[in-house]
């Protein structure tokens, strides 16, 4: 600025100079036009400068930036909601957010996340994020969250809280109501049968299915399943169907099993049918299985395979559980604990700490949970602990174990109606979450940005906020 105030100054001087002269009107026109072009070149290059110690200033600006893979690895340690949001940030983020690599990236990354204490090492904390719908058919997520404080002997608080107690445990307890999937259609009843990776597999109306994303509201409409095979044979066609939703790694792909069971005089036959994300299509009586399906509605997803409880035909011992590998559509069977298998009290599979788990009651007893520490090994069934059938006069009845905390306390799904969370060690129940809840309708949710369509669809978010690099060339000529 400057120079062009300097060279302004010039102008005037030249026409100053040129009046007192008394200079022909010719002439002056002439030294005018000259002084008017040689203006304009030295403007010019000034400008040009100008332009170029702008474009120095942004070059050093993007020196001094995080290199893309330190901002990468920034991106990848946040939740869903912070990366929806940085999608519109800039362009390269909204490629780089959007790129499958770095959502299975995200999706390792936080699925196998172990939990942290914090930097003074006086507290770690357990999650647990369970999506389950109500009767409204509202899906709800309940964050459940154990803040264990550890005490330091000799201290005060240690002194106030009694030698014998060293920790003090606090429950946070976060409900969240999420927007039904179908916003423009009447749904009376929904039902979770089955989530993976961020997805759940929902029935609507017992009859119509689609695949889900609560975290980016992605869904997928999944076809309607092949009718069930005629009953023949004099065979009776059970009126239920089992589902089982798990993860192909081998063909990157999902998959939606469904089993339709019949019986015929003590034989038992259980058809399936599979469907495939990627191909979005059924395919009808993939396997059949000489086995009847008691209970669980919903498979239990365990190392890439669905597990049920069912009942063999002409067998020494007729109760037992299946396994179906979703990858390789073979099946398998895992033995009962103990003597389950022959005295048979069932009550629910699930996963707890990793571990298979069942919850059953032998001869009206109380209830026992077992862990299958080392799987598909009979032996490794293991008793992690008992719950009292009666408590604080009330009787336990339907329950479903949802989770270990590390602290080593149970969330349970009692009644059909409540989240609780049992204490092993005093006997203890405290209830966290009262509502109209069933239980094939409760799942483990994990956030992630995993597209339930075979071909996801990028939606760009508008923002108010114009991004800083964008304001820049607007504002360059």
């Amino acid at each position: 600025m400057e120079c062009l105030n300097l060279l302004h100054m010039d102008m005037d001087q030249h026409w100053i100079s040129s009046t007192l002269n008394l200079q022909s009107t010719q002439q002056q026109q002439q030294q005018q036009q000259q002084q008017a072009t040689t203006i304009s070149m030295q403007t010019s290059l000034l400008d040009r400068q100008f332009l170029n110690n702008n474009k120095e200033e942004d070059k050093q600006d993007l020196q001094r930036q995080l290199p893309c893979e330190i901002v990468e690895e920034i991106l990848l340690q946040l939740p869903v909601k912070s990366l929806l949001r940085f999608r519109c940030v800039c362009k390269p983020w909204l490629a780089l957010i959007s790129d499958p690599k770095f959502i299975k990236s995200h999706l390792h990354n936080h699925s196998t996340k172990q939990d942290e204490g914090d930097d003074d090492g006086k507290t770690r904390s357990s999650k647990a994020l369970v999506m389950l719908s109500s009767s409204l058919s509202l899906l709800k997520s309940v964050h459940v969250q154990v803040l264990d404080t550890r005490i330091e002997a000799g201290s005060t608080e240690a002194d106030a809280a009694g030698a014998a107690r060293t920790t003090s445990t606090r429950v946070v307890v976060v409900e969240e109501v999420h927007e039904s999937p179908m916003r423009h259609q009447a749904v009376q009843d929904m039902k979770i049968v089955g989530s993976c990776n961020g997805l759940l597999c929902l029935v609507l109306d017992s009859q119509d299915m689609m695949i889900y994303n609560p975290s980016t509201r992605q869904l997928q409409p999944v076809p309607p399943p092949p009718p069930p095979p005629p009953p023949t044979n004099n065979y009776y066609s059970g009126k239920d169907y089992f589902y089982g939703f798990g993860y192909d790694s081998s063909n990157d792909d999902y998959k939606i099993v469904r089993a339709s069971c019949s019986s015929r005089n003590g034989n038992f036959a259980t058809h399936l049918d599979m469907y495939n994300l990627n191909t979005n299509s059924w395919r009808a009586a993939i396997k059949t299985l000489p086995c009847y399906f008691l209970s669980n509605v919903v498979g239990t997803l365990l190392n890439g395979a669905l597990h049920w409880v069912v009942r063999l035909a002409a067998a020494e011992r007729p109760f037992s559980i299946v396994s179906f590998d979703v990858t390789e559509e073979t099946y398998r069977y895992v033995p009962l604990p103990g003597e389950g298998d022959k005295n048979f009290s069932f009550y629910g599979l699930g996963v707890l700490g990793g571990c298979l788990s069942m919850l059953y009651s032998p001869h009206g007893s109380d209830y026992e949970v077992w862990l299958m520490n080392e799987y598909g090994v009979k032996a490794s069934w293991t008793i992690f602990t008992t719950i009292p059938q009666k408590m604080e006069s009330e009787y336990l009845g339907l329950m479903s174990l949802v989770r270990i905390l590390n602290n080593g306390e149970i969330v349970i799904l009692l009644h059909q109606r409540k989240l609780v969370i049992y204490n092993p060690g005093h006997r203890t129940l405290r209830t966290i979450l009262s509502g109209d809840i069933h239980s094939s309708q409760l799942a483990l949710y994990l956030e992630t940005l995993v597209s339930p369509s075979a071909a996801p669809t990028i939606k760009t978010y508008s923002s108010s906020i114009t991004p800083l690099n964008q304001a820049k060339a607007k504002a360059s000529p």
